[in-house]
């Protein structure tokens, strides 16, 4: 008698597997029906025969997915945050249609790339009404209008993804797309592949004090660091020299302090200062030995990049909330209502996620002062309390008017 080991059942005969099975297929159809009426309107998807929707459902895109690429040393933990974010980004993401219609970004990515490259990879005879089908959807096919659409939203999709990973004191994240369904119509597996490009820190003697910084710079398209140059003159430093572009350092110090004052994703922050030393011109004030470079948030000013020249390259050796002490802005809030630095920090207006717990925007007479100040910037960045770093609960701004009640600002408008 054979001591051969009986093989247990496979998924087919498991009764709960099959009825899963089925059910996944029934759901997979219903969004094939959702997806035809929204792209064509109603009529057509009862032109396509049970036995194309069996074949499209058993050759159906595997799940968008993020991996770390084979090539790089990408850590686990940031493959599941990456993969946290895609789902997250994802999750209630429309996008609207040529013939106005919104659909699920998500359902268009899976299931609605199936069909549209199904059709139109599908020879015209392939079925009865393929001929049709294929003239109908026509229009967002390949390299049409609608399709390039598609594929830009994935672009910022991914690209807010690896931003949100990027951190300048540790590495640049970047990603490789190119496979998946968006963009390889016979893509086998519709993996994101993530690579990282590690900073490297360097420290520079200022003052004789020793000074840890990084070279400013970020990770193009191509996989190829990318740095920002600069000449003096165009942040106002007088050269006695060639006035030649130079290279630009940003100290820990400044990401320190960006991250305590600005308190968002520091992808964000770090992408943004990479990004305004690369513009064809710099906005900025000088101010004696320094240069005061304007960053901006969402279009709006948030604060300054304080910037000096030593030797043969700039280093920023700062952030300056707009508030803050040295600022302009900051100046003008003292010569108003008499705040100074103890004041600021006191009441908790010198960082923009305490300032925007106290909702200035909504009381009147705190408004005009800020914006008097040259501060109402500020008042249009409540939207970034959602990428807050740190949670703060709302304040009351009756107590900043209780605190400078005897300020000259306030008595002088009774």
């Amino acid at each position: 008698m054979s001591k051969q080991k009986k093989k247990k059942g496979n998924g087919n005969s498991n009764p709960d597997a099959t009825k899963q099975a089925l059910m996944h297929q029934k759901r997979f159809v219903e969004r094939i029906e959702l997806l035809c009426n929204a792209l064509v309107g109603p009529g057509y998807f009862e032109k396509f025969p049970a036995a194309i929707l069996s074949h499209m459902y058993a050759t159906r895109y595997p799940a968008l997915k993020i991996k770390a690429s084979p090539e790089s040393e990408v850590s686990k933990s940031t493959v599941v945050k990456a993969n946290k974010l895609l789902n997250a980004f994802l999750e209630d993401q429309y996008i609207t249609l040529m013939n106005g219609e919104r659909i699920l970004f998500s359902m268009l990515l899976s299931e609605g790339l199936l069909l549209i490259n199904f059709l139109h990879v599908v020879p015209a005879h392939y079925f009865p009404n393929a001929a049709l089908l294929k003239e109908t959807f026509k229009d967002y096919f390949p390299e049409t209008d609608s399709y390039l659409k598609i594929q830009e939203m994935m672009d910022v999709l991914v690209q807010d993804i690896i931003v949100f990973l990027s951190d300048l004191n540790k590495s640049i994240i970047k990603a490789d797309y190119s496979e998946t369904a968006c963009f390889e119509i016979s893509s086998n597996h519709n993996d994101i592949y993530l690579y990282e490009f590690k900073t490297t820190k360097t420290s520079m003697v200022i003052n004789g004090k020793p000074h840890s910084m990084i070279r400013l710079g970020w990770v193009d398209g191509e996989f190829n660091w990318v740095f920002a140059k600069v000449k003096p003159s165009a942040l106002g430093f007088e050269v006695a020299g060639l006035d030649v572009p130079l290279d630009v350092y940003i100290q820990i110090h400044a990401l320190d302090r960006l991250q305590e004052r600005i308190d968002i994703t520091p992808g964000i922050m770090h992408s943004i200062a990479f990004m305004i030393f690369m513009d064809a011109e710099i906005k900025y004030h000088r101010d004696y030995d320094r240069s005061l470079v304007e960053f901006y948030l969402s279009d709006k000013k948030a604060g300054y990049l304080q910037v000096e020249l030593h030797g043969d390259r700039l280093v920023i050796h700062t952030f300056l909330f707009l508030t803050n002490n040295g600022t302009p802005e900051g100046i003008k809030l003292e010569k108003l209502a008499g705040l100074q630095k103890a004041d600021k920090i006191y009441l908790e207006i010198d960082t923009l996620s305490t300032f925007n717990s106290y909702h200035i925007e909504k009381n009147e007479p705190l408004k005009n002062l800020f914006v008097e100040a040259g501060c109402g910037s500020l008042l249009e960045l409540g939207h970034l309390q959602e990428f807050s770093v740190n949670e703060v609960k709302d304040k009351d701004p009756d107590s900043i008017l209780k605190y400078l009640a005897d300020s000259k600002y306030f008595r002088s408008a009774e």
